[in-house]
């Protein structure tokens, strides 16, 4: 397994983005010099010729973007989840969009957390979750047909009322028969709804495309409780071998990447 961390290339005042200054260059410097391979970045709308910007400069130190995360679409109101069929089709189509910008920036796939939608108080989450299948029925094609995928990620209830735990995630891919989806995995989400972090990550085998990785109080990793040398044995379980993404808050970034990196490295390396 490789390690990874999250990027904006914008500032944000957003929570638990590692680098939010949106220094994309030093802070690809900061990654190669404490051992990271990728990053998730977080991106605006973005034109074509600057993704090629962005990802001759990923490649420039080493790095690989892992998962494209368009939050902007969430703030201009796109919900996979609309019950208006017209709005549905129209949040489509701009999700398909960023579907191409993760071809052409080189990612592994684009993130998919609260502009899935939630359902309202006048129905039920499985009301919800059929309009959220059917639309991803219609982008998983097209992601699978441009060979990238869509990584669902399982969101505490607090923060969303449809798909919490892993295991439903997992549960919901495999019952609507989606292609194209897979699984953005989330330690912090997983340690409030799963009933076990490990036996989650080993039921979705097979399906996990990324792992956010911060310590059980969502900083860096040494700062919380979590079992990281369990976690990563149900990792491998799962067989899973590709990156893990260290999305935490960060009051300071550069001691958060070194002493995260100084604690999981080794583990990897067992």
């Amino acid at each position: 397994m490789k390690i990874a961390s999250t990027i904006s290339t914008y500032p944000t005042p957003f929570g638990p983005i590692v680098s939010k200054d949106g220094n994309l260059e030093a802070n690809l410097q900061l990654l190669q010099k404490y051992g990271y391979r990728g990053a998730d970045l977080f991106v605006k709308d973005t034109d074509e010729k600057t993704l090629k910007l962005y990802r001759k400069m990923f490649a420039d130190y080493g790095q690989q973007v892992v998962t494209l995360i368009a939050i902007f679409l969430g703030e201009n109101g796109v919900k996979l989840s609309q019950t208006d069929p017209q709005l549905r089709k129209r949040d489509i189509d701009l999700f398909k969009h960023q579907l191409d910008n993760v071809k052409t920036i080189g990612a592994k796939g684009i993130a998919l957390g609260f502009i899935r939608g939630s359902h309202s108080e006048n129905e039920t989450e499985s009301d919800a979750l059929k309009r959220i299948a059917e639309s991803l029925h219609v982008l998983g094609e097209y992601a699978t047909s441009i060979r990238t995928t869509i990584m669902l990620e399982p969101i505490n209830r607090y923060e969303i009322n449809t798909l919490n735990r892993a295991t439903d995630a997992v549960d919901f891919i495999k019952s609507n028969q989606l292609k194209g989806v897979s699984l953005l995995l989330d330690l912090f989400h997983m340690n409030i709804e799963d009933q076990s972090i490990y036996d989650s990550i080993r039921y979705a085998k097979g399906l996990i495309s990324n792992i956010h990785t911060p310590d059980s109080n969502r900083y860096a990793i040494g700062e919380g409780h979590f079992d990281f040398p369990q976690i990563i044995s149900a990792l491998r379980d799962a067989e899973y071998d590709d990156f893990m993404t260290l999305e935490a808050f960060a009051p300071n970034p550069e001691q958060t990447l070194k002493q995260s990196a100084e604690n999981l490295l080794p583990l990897l390396l067992r």
